[in-house]
């Protein structure tokens, strides 16, 4: 985190697959739920089916389903055998394989896309003038994506393909989703081609007697996260501000709904998937 840098002059070892791992299991979860909304169980099964597995692998390997503490100030809190290595690669494999018989059904599909197509529109200029970011801007033309544009290691060596729709409704905001589980699961390829040897976490100085600041921002599941954070002359905290991308598509929901019948605001709600907790911070 850029933050930590400026904050104590580290550099946390580039360490990022935890990231693509929780975008592949909330994609997954929400593709389902969003079919669900409107009378299609089969994709709610085939998702929560794939996103509990992947859950399981989580608590296997890295200690906690959801990948919670996982972080810490200089690195992360754990790292993979060779066999739990091995065991990923295996892993994004078998998911590639199981997810596109489940895609091709949602993406061809006559009675979903009835209710999907032309649903809960976002256009440009409103998305553009929110502020929007992550699968809610990418559905309505705004392809920006901090790991491209400014990318931060270990994305600044690798290539970041981002899904971009013009049409801005649930439909859309579906098949971003689908296109970034098929590009994370490239990404997740690529990171352990990547993963280098050596200590999981640096330590971190003791504090220099001056106030610092710092700024990180990454790409998280929905979208651009940023965080400040500003030290007093002791090495304490003094202000940490933190910004979920649910700051903006929260008011998105309210411009999409517009002009929507009743039984489809579950679904516009589900297609956007803004953090409750996450706007309240």
């Amino acid at each position: 985190m850029s933050g930590d840098r400026a904050r104590a002059g580290l550099r946390a070892p580039p360490r990022a697959l935890l990231a693509e791992r929780e975008r592949i299991v909330n994609h997954l979860w929400d593709i389902g739920a969003i079919c669900n909304d409107v009378g299609f169980a089969f994709a709610q099964v085939q998702g929560a089916r794939l996103r509990e597995q992947w859950l399981r692998r989580n608590q296997a390997l890295f200690g906690h389903r959801l990948l919670m503490d996982r972080l810490v100030p200089g690195g992360v809190v754990c790292d993979l055998s060779n066999e739990g290595f091995q065991r990923l690669r295996q892993d994004h494999a078998a998911l590639r394989q199981a997810i596109e018989p489940v895609f091709d059904v949602i993406e061809d599909y006559h009675s979903l896309d009835d209710r999907l197509i032309g649903t809960g529109i976002l256009s440009e200029a409103d998305a553009h003038a929110l502020g929007c970011t992550g699968h809610v801007g990418k559905a309505s033309v705004l392809g920006c994506d901090v790991r491209r544009d400014c990318p931060y290691p270990p994305y600044d060596r690798l290539r970041v393909e981002v899904p971009v729709q013009q049409e801005g409704d649930v439909a859309a905001r579906v098949r971003v989703r689908i296109q970034e589980v098929r590009n994370s699961l490239w990404l997740l390829d690529r990171l352990l081609d990547e993963l280098l040897g050596g200590e999981i976490t640096v330590p971190l100085p003791e504090p220099r007697g001056l106030a610092a600041a710092g700024l990180g921002i990454v790409e998280g599941w929905r979208g651009e996260i940023l965080c400040f954070v500003r030290f007093d002359r002791a090495g304490r905290i003094a202000r940490y501000f933190p910004r979920d991308p649910s700051w903006f598509t929260w008011p998105a929901l309210e411009r999409l709904i517009l002009g929507n019948i009743v039984p489809d605001f579950p679904v516009c709600n589900k297609s956007v998937n803004a953090s409750y907790a996450g706007h309240d911070l």
